[in-house]
């Protein structure tokens, strides 16, 4: 979850996305091995909106009375929101809802199915100013880069990290991801991680890992590859092998906002 340089969530999905947002934020998680066997891809709808901080009471105010339970009157099964933490632009707010598939934006959005078009119009001119900006993205949960423990409580932080692939090195990055990262963040613990790639919104070959966190002093702990056991030495080899191939673009930890969240995905499953 991110715009140009910041990354919200959850993510996941997203939420996450993120998280969510599933993170993932998550519908049914992708599973199997031959096509026939899989089911629909799990995308997320991300938004990124930065806030006037004079009016960021106003901004959740419409999104708790006025968008979330039209949001719900029209059928979506959850929306998260997301916001900054201690690192990041200040007063960012990052939502990750459910894409059935892209078939749905060939049809009116979802609050305007709920509030009807002067409703909804009503909605937007209220809620412009409020806002500085706003980006939107599309992202596809990537099973074979998450560990998915089937929770679908929201975690109260995450810490989002955005890759940029190289061209032609994607397989090399899931490579790196599979047999150095995953295993080793299994070993330290881990029972979320999430892995989206972002399909709209941000150019090709961009990868957003989310890893919920109950708390800020969980960072004070050794990273994660230390937590496996592996010395530094063997740790910065792993390091290396992933930055030949990807660039992190963006670090930033982000907390779960419930006041403005509503609804629980559906717990992954795999064939």
């Amino acid at each position: 979850m991110r715009t140009t340089r910041k990354t919200m969530l959850l993510s996941a999905a997203a939420v996450l996305l993120a998280v969510g947002v599933a993170w993932t934020i998550m519908g049914r998680a992708q599973g199997g091995q031959g096509a026939a066997q899989q089911p629909p891809p799990q995308r997320i709808a991300v938004q990124v909106t930065q806030v006037r901080p004079d009016m960021v009471g106003a901004y959740q105010d419409l999104i708790k009375n006025e968008a979330n339970p039209g949001l719900k009157k029209a059928g979506v099964a959850y929306r998260w929101m997301w916001a900054n933490g201690p690192s990041g632009q200040a007063f960012t707010f990052v939502s990750v809802q459910p894409i059935t598939n892209y078939a749905q934006y060939d049809q009116p959005g979802a609050l305007q199915r709920a509030l009807g078009a002067d409703g909804v119009a009503s909605y937007n001119a209220k809620l412009r100013p409020t806002i500085v900006s706003q980006h939107a993205y599309i992202q596809t949960l990537r099973q074979d880069l998450s560990i998915l423990s089937g929770s679908s409580t929201p975690p109260a932080f995450a810490v989002i990290q955005a890759f940029q692939v190289a061209p032609g090195k994607g397989d090399e990055f899931t490579s790196s991801m599979t047999s150095d990262y995953l295993p080793n963040y299994r070993k330290a613990g881990v029972k979320d991680f999430w892995a989206y790639a972002t399909n709209f919104g941000a150019p090709g070959g961009q990868i957003l890992t989310v890893r919920p966190i109950a708390s800020y002093a969980e960072l004070d702990q050794p990273g994660l590859l230390n937590r496996a056991g592996l010395s530094a030495e063997a740790a910065g080899k792993i390091g290396a092998r992933r930055a030949a191939v990807a660039t992190v673009i963006d670090n930033e930890v982000v907390r779960f906002v419930p006041d403005l969240s509503f609804g629980t995905p559906a717990a992954p499953t795999t064939n």
